[in-house]
């Protein structure tokens, strides 16, 4: 991979419009008996119940109006911090498939049914209860079973555990659906699923007594792909039709999960079920890769080491290039970060140096939580034109203020397998890109009513183009449009993040142009971002002697 080394200074996302339109919606609610039957019992059968049932992660089932009724203060705490249900990334920077994010209209209803005593109501009005059965699956059609050998888990620390499963195909196959189902839901933190036709990891699990064999970080193998992911709330994984993930002959697949620390006396028995991808041998199949293509031995300020008492902030960049693309592009299909305990903010977006656009947001999750980190697949695929630079920011907090640090009082901090140490990785799903790619409708559910609002909002709020002329020296000129007239601050930045200047600015109403004064600044690369009170625009730019 060649590496170009950018830095992107963190969107501030407008609260104020959200904090309006939650005002708006509550009203409709007022007034009116708000009962679980008829409000309430829908909203958690659709966003709760998937891990809230017996047998299920969580711990509290919410299936019955005596379920609700017992845990109605913490719901209602929960859902108005949005902590749950469980979605880090942030919605406003981008929109991806599946979001599990309450309306503000239901986290209203949610409020005025336990203001108001929570009551039942007619409980012949509410929904059928979901059935969950831990050992069935959602694929309508599967090809391939595997179920690894039951384990009985007893661990007092975090334990990665690798467990083979023989497939004996004939030929080489590609998986257009992948599910995988835990024996005991309860206990899987996650599953990565890898493939392999190697001894080695035949060599591992001869040499580790019991079923499977422990490895913190991948399978201990370099020939293995990864080829399929689960976390906790997450459907199987399905591409889009044309598209899979290739299994090669006589592969085993390789199923590592992570029982969390303190699990004792817990067996388990986790299943993949698989789809095979039809028309595999037509000239436009493509198979589809995934692959950490960020990690932090990208780091442009490196290497990943966090001292005790200390807040780091990291940038890595790259730039992949794969020859003869048919189109000179790729399609992004979905995107994992993967960070640990002390890991707390993450940001991944794609640099295009070959026209004006601005950068193009991937995942934003301003609150890193360990125990939800997840594979998040994109509305439509994502057209990246090849010489395009992907960059992650990633922040970690090691201070005792940080209630997720492992290590109190703070120790040194580096990079490492387990998960007392830290990473920085980031996975993509990805193919060659087909003209048409970004039409594909991976979801196409409508989006919540105040993040529409902020979508169309975007059209009329401020813009700024390249610098001109780029590269430059001495001075050079921002344009820019602004709807209305616009207090704000100009700042430029280095690549590693320190501010190199700062300065006022009153911006007219229509299009203008802003000067940039550049003396003393050395020959690099460099950042300028105009921030108003609700938005932040940045732009690259080159500095020459």
């Amino acid at each position: 991979m060649g590496k170009n080394f950018y830095f992107y200074i963190m969107m501030k996302s407008p609260k104020f419009i959200g904090i309006f339109l939650l005002t708006i919606l509550i009203k409709p609610v007022q007034g009116q008996t708000v009962t679980w039957a008829d409000d309430i019992a829908p909203i958690l059968y659709k966003n709760c119940t998937s891990c809230h049932h017996f047998g299920g992660l969580a711990p509290n089932p919410f299936i019955t109006y005596q379920d609700a009724f017992n845990e109605r203060f913490y719901t209602q705490q929960y859902v108005n911090s949005k902590y749950m249900p469980p979605w880090p990334p942030d919605a406003n920077y981008k929109h991806l498939a599946n979001e599990r994010i309450l309306a503000p209209s239901d986290i209203a209803k949610i409020s005025q049914w336990v203001l108001n005593g929570a009551p039942e109501g007619n409980p012949a009005n509410a929904p059928a209860a979901p059935v969950y059965t831990n050992n069935a699956t959602e694929l309508t059609t599967i090809n391939f079973t595997g179920i690894m050998q039951s384990y009985l888990v007893n661990t007092s620390s975090d334990l990665y555990r690798c467990f083979i499963i023989n497939t004996n195909f004939a030929t080489d196959v590609f998986a257009s659906d992948l599910e995988v189902r835990p024996g005991n839901p309860a206990i899987v933190h996650h599953v990565l699923v890898y493939e392999d036709t190697s001894s080695i990891i035949v060599q591992r699990d001869s040499a580790d007594a019991g079923p499977g064999y422990t490895n913190f970080y991948g399978t201990g193998s370099a020939s293995s792909h990864l080829v399929g992911e689960w976390v906790p709330g997450t459907r199987h994984i399905t591409f889009p039709s044309g598209m899979g993930v290739r299994l090669r002959k006589n592969t085993r697949i390789i199923l590592q999960v992570h029982y969390p620390k303190g699990t004792y006396l817990k067996l388990d028995s986790t299943r993949v079920n698989i789809t095979f991808a039809l028309n595999s041998s037509s000239p436009l199949f493509r198979e589809v890769y995934l692959a950490p293509i960020l990690s932090d031995a990208d780091f442009v300020n490196g290497p990943l080491s966090i001292p005790p008492n200390t807040i780091r902030t990291f940038t890595a960049a790259s730039t992949p290039t794969v020859a003869n693309l048919p189109f000179g592009a790729f399609s992004l299909l979905s995107i994992a970060p993967h960070m640990h305990l002390i890991g707390k903010q993450v940001k991944v977006f794609g640099l295009n140096n070959g026209n004006s656009s601005d950068t193009i947001p991937m995942i934003s999750i301003p609150k890193w939580d360990f125990k939800w980190q997840g594979v998040y697949n994109f509305r439509n695929p994502l057209k990246i034109v090849e010489g395009t630079t992907l960059v992650a920011q990633s922040l970690y907090d090691n201070t005792s203020s940080n209630l997720n640090n492992p290590s109190i009082p703070p120790i040194q901090v580096n990079a490492g397998e387990a998960t007392t140490d830290e990473m920085m990785l980031v996975f993509f799903a990805f193919t060659y890109y087909l003209p048409g790619d970004e039409n594909i409708v991976i979801d196409n559910s409508p989006l919540d009513v105040g993040i529409q609002e902020l979508q169309k909002n975007a059209a009329n709020s401020l813009q700024i183009y390249n610098l001109f002329p780029n590269p430059a020296k001495n001075s050079a000129q921002l344009p820019y449009f602004s709807p209305t007239g616009n207090l704000a601050t100009a700042k430029i930045t280095s690549l590693d993040g320190r501010t190199i200047r700062e300065w006022p600015l009153s911006l007219l109403q229509g299009y203008g142009s802003v000067p940039v004064n550049l003396e003393g600044l050395n020959k690099g690369q460099y950042f300028i971002t105009i921030q108003s009170k609700s938005l932040t625009r940045t732009k690259s730019f080159i500095v020459y002697e």
